[in-house]
């Protein structure tokens, strides 16, 4: 399904694990509860998509167009992108808050005011990544990459207490 055009399409709890959906356009889709886990969506367009709940586990996002996504699920369960490559991938304006990306590659992304309010970033490398005007209050941050990150603007103060989790 390479280079797909799946944009508006209801493709909830649909399983896309190892799917090859690279260069597809999935914008303002509704991807709630899916699994990518190995998937390929590198530089798959998902603006203003609905991303509840999926479950991500190594896939490859690289330079993916997220911006506008909602990934928080309001019951509080837990979007899986633990290990995810997200390099030079755009987010901004996403709400990512709650979003496990324990490891994962976020090399020169894209996260201008995203919510990432209790995101697990831990051992993320967010090197060159833009995060002004972001919101991390209470993301676990422990052992996070931040070299020459952009942290300008941020909602709230990051907390030593942060990294000690």
């Amino acid at each position: 399904m390479k280079k797909a055009n799946l944009s508006r399409l209801d493709l909830r709890n649909i399983n896309f694990k190892y799917a090859n959906l690279s260069h597809s356009n999935l914008s303002f889709c509704n991807l709630s509860f899916c699994n990518f886990e190995r998937a390929d969506l590198s530089f798959c367009v998902m603006d203003s998509a609905q991303l509840i709940g999926i479950k991500g586990l190594c896939a490859n996002m690289e330079g993916a167009v997220l911006s506008n996504c909602n990934f928080e699920d309001p019951s509080g369960l837990r979007t899986n992108l633990e290990g995810v490559n997200l390099k030079g991938a755009n987010l901004e304006n996403s709400n990512a808050a709650n979003v496990n990306l324990r490891v994962a590659s976020l090399k020169g992304a894209n996260l201008k005011n995203c919510i990432l309010r209790s995101a697990i970033l831990a051992g993320a490398d967010l090197e060159r990544a833009d995060l002004s005007g972001s919101d991390l209050q209470e993301a676990n941050l422990r052992g996070t990459n931040l070299n020459h990150a952009n942290l300008e603007l941020m909602q709230n103060p990051l907390h030593m207490s942060q990294a000690i989790r």
